[in-house]
């Protein structure tokens, strides 16, 4: 099961890596807001991130660090393809490879371990977090943004009125606020939370199913009923009767600290 979702998700993305980039304006939002968060004064030598994407981010990093060994991964072998165009910085390593089996493995420490809309879509939050704790360095840095649960809300809602027993979309599975600081709370020495909704209005229906399919985000949902043309007509119907197919993006914007190394 959790291997079929993790499979499913990445071959979405995969297909979606020479698209993404037209389509992900949130997630480079996002990205750009995450980048503010880090201390004027904070240099690292050593930087993972978690789930690059096409690289967007990865150049912002590496533009602030310029000295600094950046490993870069993600799991869709396609959009680390697309990232290694984008950003052909000698300090940067791209790796393929899944995010939570790399923690898992990782025996090394970094200054700063930061992650741009991926890790909502974790198996096992939790565990990742703990993870991430034990790969930081003293006085070193969590930066991270996670989509939340009221991602897509205005959706859910539509296909409860088409469905009669409508199905949860991802977002569903998202952590909440207060998920994401108990799991910062009990893994680091100090944890701050931002939120912002983005908001993305689309022309009509299609637009709005192809703006997800662009950018890979649709998740893993196999027990999504088929959408015939009469459930498309009443999808289309209720976002005309709502104002418009506008869709929300809740994000959370996570700073996490651990202790410095006391002076002996």
């Amino acid at each position: 099961m959790v291997d079929a979702k993790k499979k499913a998700i990445c071959r979405r993305f995969a297909k979606a890596a020479a698209t993404y980039d037209d389509y992900a304006l949130v997630q480079k939002e996002s990205a750009a807001r995450l980048a503010t968060y880090l201390p004027g004064p904070f240099s690292a030598a050593r930087i993972l991130e978690i789930g690059c994407g096409t690289g967007n981010y990865t150049a912002q990093l590496a533009a602030r660090f310029p000295q600094a060994s950046l490993i870069a991964l993600d799991f869709a072998e396609a959009m680390v393809e697309q990232a290694g165009k984008k950003c052909r910085d000698d300090n940067v390593s791209f790796l393929c490879v899944d995010g939570e089996q790399y923690l898992a493995q990782n025996r090394r420490h970094f200054d700063l371990i930061t992650s741009n809309a991926t890790m909502q879509w974790f198996d096992d939050l939790p565990l990742a977090f703990s993870l991430v704790a034990r790969s930081l360095a003293p006085g070193g840095i969590f930066l991270a943004s996670l989509f939340g649960p009221l991602t897509l809300h205005e959706l859910a809602a539509a296909l409860v009125e088409v469905f009669a027993d409508s199905p949860a979309l991802p977002a569903a599975q998202f952590p909440d606020r207060e998920k994401i600081l108990q799991l910062g709370q009990a893994c680091f020495h100090r944890v701050e939370i931002a939120e912002t909704v983005y908001r993305r209005t689309f022309l009509s229906l299609h637009d709005l199913f192809r703006h997800i399919s662009k950018t890979g985000t649709g998740g893993y949902h196999p027990s999504l009923p088929l959408l015939t043309r009469g459930r498309l007509k009443r999808l289309e119907e209720w976002f005309r009767n709502h104002g418009g197919f506008e869709l929300s993006y809740q994000v959370f914007f996570v700073t996490a600290v651990m202790p410095a190394e006391e002076k002996k």
